[in-house]
Parts: C-alpha cells; sequence; structure tokens
C-alpha cells in the first residue's frame, strides 16, 4: 500500500512537472489579420494542448479559446472579434499561462473600404534574415522611429531565412531576431524568394519547402480579393488598399510544362493576377514580390534573366491596372524610382523624358523640385499613371560592392552603404513611404508622398448670405495659405455672394478650389455635367476648342490653380461649339475654365492644362 502511494505521488509530481515544462520556442506570431478574426501560431518545446487566453485589456483576459491536441507548432483562429479593436492575449496550455507580456497584442483590421481615411502602417524590408550585426541595427533603427505609432503589417520581401530556408534557417535568423517583441503584435504578410527555395529547381517545382508550414496566409480571399487557391500567391484587403502578393521564383504545373511569374502567357499566377486586379475596388494597390524588374545592386537587372523578364512581361500588366507601388528584395541595397510607366528596356534605355511621369522627387520636404506625386486616376491624363518601383533588400545584408552601372538609371535614391527598412503610411487619400536607415545621423534618407483621387474642386450649394465651413483636403501641418488670407487647415467665412475660395499648400504643390453658389440661381438650369460636354485637346499649346450643349451666349473665364482670374470672354455662337485663343503670356500649368450661360446664371467648372510652347 505505501509503495503504491508513493508510486501514485510520484506520477502526480512528475505530472505537476510535465505541465509546468513547456517552454516556447518560436512565437507567438499573427497571422490572418482579418476584421472579426486573427491567427495566433506558436511552437513549444514539447507537445502540450494549445491555448489563448484574450480581451479588451492586459488585465482582463476573460475569454478563451483551446485546442485539446497534443502538439509543439498551435495555431489557433480567434474569431468573433471587434472590427479595429485592440486586444492583449496569453499564449497558454493545460490551464496554465505560458508566456504573456505587455507585448503581447494584436489589433483587428478595419472593416475593408475604399474610404477608409484613418492611418494604417506597414513594415517592409526583404533578405532580413543574415544573423548580422546589421539585421540587428535595423530592427532597433525601426523601433526608435515608430516609438509608440501603431504599426499593422509586416511585409517579408523574400529570402526571409537563409541559406536554405529550412525550418532551422527561420528560426535562427528571422524568428530569434524579431519574435521577442515586433512578432508579437505585427501581423506577417511575407511573399517566396529564391532562399526559401533553397535555389533548388526541384523545390521550385513541387513547393515542398518549410514557409507554407510555417505561415497561414489567404488563399481562399477571406481576407478580400480573389481567390488563389494556394498560399504562394495572395492577396487581402486593408484599410482602402489592396496588397497582392505574388511568387517570383516559383513554378507551376501546366500539362507537364512548368511557367512562373514571368510566364504571362500561360502562367496560372499571372492569369490570377489580371483577375485579382480587374476585380479590386479599393483605391490604392501595392503589389509585393522578391525579384525586382530594376536594379543595379548585388544584382543585375540587365543580365539576370529572372529580372529581365519580370521586367519586359510582368511590368505592363501591372501597369495596365494602375498600380501605385511595387515593392521587391533580392538585391541587398535600397533603391526608388520616380512614378514610371512603359521602361521595359536595359539600364543604358532609360529616358526621364520618356518613362517618367512627373518630374518631381516627391519627397514633399520644402526643397526644390520635391512636391507630393498627385496620382488622380484620369486615364488620358498620362502623368496621373505610372507606378514607384522599389528595392528594400536593405534588411541585413553587411553592405557589398554594387555593379558597376550603380546607380541604376531609373532610380531617383540608391543607397548600399546602410541598411535600412520601409514604413509605408496610407491615410485616406496621402500615401507616405519613408526608408528608415541605420546612419544614426541622418535616418530618414529617402522618402515621398503621394496623394491620389484627391478632391481638389468642391461646388457649395447655399441659400446665401450663409455661414460656411471649408476644409482643406491635405492634412500636413502649417501648409495652409488662403486666399482670404487664413493659414489653417479649416476656415469658415460669411458668405453673400458667388464666391470662389482657394487653399494652397506653402510650396504651391496643391491647391483646393471651393466655389460657393447661391441656391436661388440654380434653380431649373442645366446640370454641371451637360454644360460643358467637353473641352480638348487637354492639354494645349493655345487653342482650346469647348464643346457645348446648343447654341447660344456665354462667358468664359479662365482661373490659375490659386483662383486668379486669367481670362473673361463674352461670346455668341449659332453651332454647339467655340474655339477660345489662349494667350501665350498665360504660361504653362494648370488651369481652371468656368462657363456660363448668359442671362441663366450658372458656373460649370473643368480643370485644363496648358502647356506653351
Amino acid at each position: 500500500m505505501k509503495i503504491c502511494t508513493k508510486l501514485l505521488l510520484i506520477y502526480l509530481l512528475l505530472g505537476m512537472e510535465m505541465s509546468f515544462a513547456q517552454t516556447i520556442s518560436r512565437g507567438p506570431y499573427l497571422n490572418m489579420a482579418a476584421h472579426a478574426s486573427i491567427i495566433i501560431r506558436w511552437r513549444t518545446n514539447i507537445p502540450c494542448n494549445s491555448e489563448i487566453h484574450y480581451g479588451l485589456t492586459k488585465n482582463a483576459l476573460n475569454s478563451v479559446v483551446i485546442n485539446n491536441a497534443n502538439v509543439i507548432d498551435h495555431s489557433i483562429m480567434l474569431s468573433g472579434l471587434q472590427a479595429d479593436t485592440k486586444y492583449f492575449y496569453a499564449v497558454g496550455a493545460s490551464g496554465s499561462i505560458i508566456q504573456g507580456s505587455a507585448e503581447n497584442y494584436f489589433t483587428t483590421s478595419p472593416i475593408a473600404s475604399a474610404s477608409y481615411n484613418k492611418p494604417i502602417r506597414f513594415w517592409a524590408m526583404g533578405d532580413m534574415a543574415k544573423q548580422t550585426q546589421q539585421e540587428i541595427d535595423v530592427r532597433e533603427a525601426f523601433k526608435k522611429y515608430v516609438d509608440t505609432n501603431q504599426v499593422r503589417g509586416f511585409i517579408l520581401l523574400g529570402d526571409n531565412a537563409y541559406n536554405s530556408g529550412f525550418d532551422a534557417d527561420y528560426q535562427l535568423g528571422f524568428f530569434n531576431y524579431f519574435q521577442n517583441d515586433l512578432l508579437k503584435h505585427i501581423p506577417i504578410w511575407p511573399v517566396l524568394g529564391n532562399h526559401d527555395y533553397n535555389n533548388d529547381l526541384s523545390l521550385r517545382q513541387t513547393h515542398a519547402i518549410s514557409y507554407l508550414d510555417i505561415f497561414t496566409l489567404p488563399e481562399n480571399g477571406e481576407i478580400g480579393g480573389v481567390a488563389s487557391g494556394t498560399e504562394r500567391y495572395y492577396s487581402f484587403n486593408y484599410g482602402n488598399v489592396h496588397f497582392v502578393h505574388l511568387d517570383s521564383y516559383g513554378l507551376e504545373n501546366v500539362s507537364g510544362n512548368y511557367y512562373g511569374l514571368a510566364d504571362t502567357l500561360y502562367s496560372p499566377q499571372v492569369n490570377w493576377l489580371r483577375s485579382d486586379l480587374a476585380a479590386n475596388q479599393m483605391p490604392w494597390t501595392i503589389v509585393c514580390f522578391h525579384h525586382p524588374p530594376y536594379c543595379m545592386g548585388t544584382h543585375n537587372s540587365d543580365n539576370e534573366m529572372d529580372l529581365v523578364y519580370i521586367r519586359t512581361h510582368l511590368t505592363p500588366i501591372l501597369e495596365r491596372y494602375n498600380v501605385d507601388l511595387v515593392l521587391n528584395g533580392h538585391c541587398h541595397t535600397y533603391q526608388r524610382s520616380r512614378m514610371m510607366k512603359n521602361y521595359v528596356g536595359m539600364e543604358s534605355d532609360f529616358d526621364p523624358i520618356e518613362f517618367n511621369r512627373q518630374s518631381t522627387s516627391g519627397k514633399y520636404d520644402g526643397s526644390i523640385n520635391s512636391c507630393p506625386y498627385i496620382k488622380n486616376t484620369v486615364v488620358h491624363e498620362a502623368k496621373d499613371s505610372g507606378i514607384i518601383y522599389m528595392v528594400i533588400g536593405s534588411g541585413s545584408a553587411v553592405p557589398q560592392t554594387p555593379q558597376a552601372a550603380w546607380p541604376h538609371d531609373a532610380m531617383y535614391y540608391s543607397n548600399y552603404a546602410d541598411n535600412g527598412s520601409l514604413l509605408l503610411t496610407v491615410e485616406g487619400s496621402r500615401l507616405d513611404a519613408v526608408w528608415i536607415s541605420t546612419d544614426t545621423a541622418d535616418v530618414i534618407k529617402d522618402r515621398f508622398t503621394i496623394y491620389k483621387n484627391r478632391k481638389s474642386f468642391e461646388k457649395i450649394i447655399l441659400k446665401l448670405p450663409a455661414s460656411v465651413t471649408l476644409k482643406a483636403s491635405w492634412n500636413s501641418p502649417n501648409s495652409f495659405s488662403w486666399n482670404t488670407g487664413e493659414t489653417t487647415q479649416t476656415m469658415n467665412a460669411l458668405v453673400t455672394k458667388d464666391s470662389m475660395f482657394t487653399v494652397t499648400d506653402l510650396m504651391s504643390c496643391i491647391t483646393d478650389t471651393f466655389l460657393v453658389v447661391d441656391s436661388a440661381s440654380t434653380l431649373g438650369i442645366i446640370n454641371t455635367d451637360e454644360l460643358i460636354v467637353d473641352c480638348f485637346p487637354n492639354p494645349i499649346t493655345n487653342k482650346l476648342t469647348i464643346q457645348l450643349p446648343h447654341s447660344g451666349e456665354y462667358i468664359c473665364s479662365l482661373f490659375t490653380e490659386n483662383g486668379q482670374q486669367v481670362l473673361h470672354r463674352n461670346f455668341r455662337t449659332n453651332t454647339n461649339s467655340f474655339t477660345l485663343d489662349i494667350e501665350n503670356k498665360l504660361g504653362s500649368g494648370i488651369y481652371f475654365i468656368e462657363l456660363q450661360e448668359k442671362n441663366r446664371p450658372f458656373l460649370s467648372k473643368k480643370k485644363i492644362l496648358i502647356e506653351q510652347k
């Protein structure tokens, strides 16, 4: 009896020891961050069941999800969550907490909408797992710069595990460097690189790689986008952004033939890509894959065929669907183009006049030629199209001497001496990108801003006199100049008659125009879109033909972007068109033409571009 009691006590003690013996060897880390769910993954040193305790405050983790299967690699989906909400969590097993700290939290995504206008931040870099001091420096520079600002996603741009993409490589080069803090609260959105495939042709075809076991990704369109049916490439919506993540190295079997991303005629991935981009309803589109079409760092896009074929075959598809940014790795450098289009040639073929859609640097920092990019998706205006291509392969490699042709002529800014990572911030119609370098004396060495679908003209119909509140559409502080003298983003005015108000930033890069008209004068009149049917050509040099709804007497005025009237003319036409002579002294630029039909006090407005020779 005593022997049995002793044995029972030993077993109980052993069992108690086992229940507290589990330790975390990987993670926890976050995948599939959606508006009502998220997946939390981790690895333990011994098999055990899986528990997640979570709640809205770190001291009240009152909800729990349990999976009783004894495993080493754990994965639990939390569902039924509130959108755009912060939760705290802890990892447990057998009723006990194994790991939980102030870093253990996540925020669900907002419900995706084209009109979403709150800030969302995504962190991106490639080639980040070389186990170097540079990898530590990149991480610490990012943490210091971001401080307490919330970051919603971590985009891995391929070559996530050196040298072979094995599970152990992921642990040693990636998880060991990021899992203790950042991965606990920033969801991972990876793409594949050649090292994730171990540079192996057989693995490119079979896809028998650790990557697919380590990450859970939206292959079924669970977070927006078209279902791809594979975790190797996928898309998702976040806020008002559509992200597309591609596999630029894997191959797919079609009737015994293998096709990759550059095989645009036959590749299942490219067929899916076309469908996905065609179905996208979000205003911003960011495409991520490993191999860059333009690079002169540790790789040469003129002679490496993976890069050549992506440039010549894939980029026209991305440009056709008006993608905004393309993010790549592979070259262990940082490189960034201006907004460009139709450039598929060699490095020496680059002509900035032909291929750059806008000449500005986009830096929007007060320096010369640094206005933001303005992209409104107007098909017939060439400057409103184009893509900014970025190489962010600067995550961990020891700086190396670049190609002889460095820097690539298509790149506005190139840096091989410093490491760094990219922070993207999208807020409504504005996107900001900053490259956070490891140079502590000059952390932000490159930046740019894009405004897209920005509402630059607004007509307000009121019963006058009336008080009106007007607000500039951009959000940079201390950069507003109204034609009434105010210098704040929002301005109040008492309007007694039809009036035009304009606000310009201090660099004269952006202008908003507000036309306030009396509702009493607009009764029973022609709709704005009917009054001016069209103006052509646009841009013009010295003659503008105005297409009218009918013959009659009209008043035509021309204003600069700042609201200054530079032309006023009365005319009568017996046809439905009129040709306006533009004086050469006006100079090139953007103007607004206003048309009023005589005896019908109504203003119609259209933006035109004048290019004086």
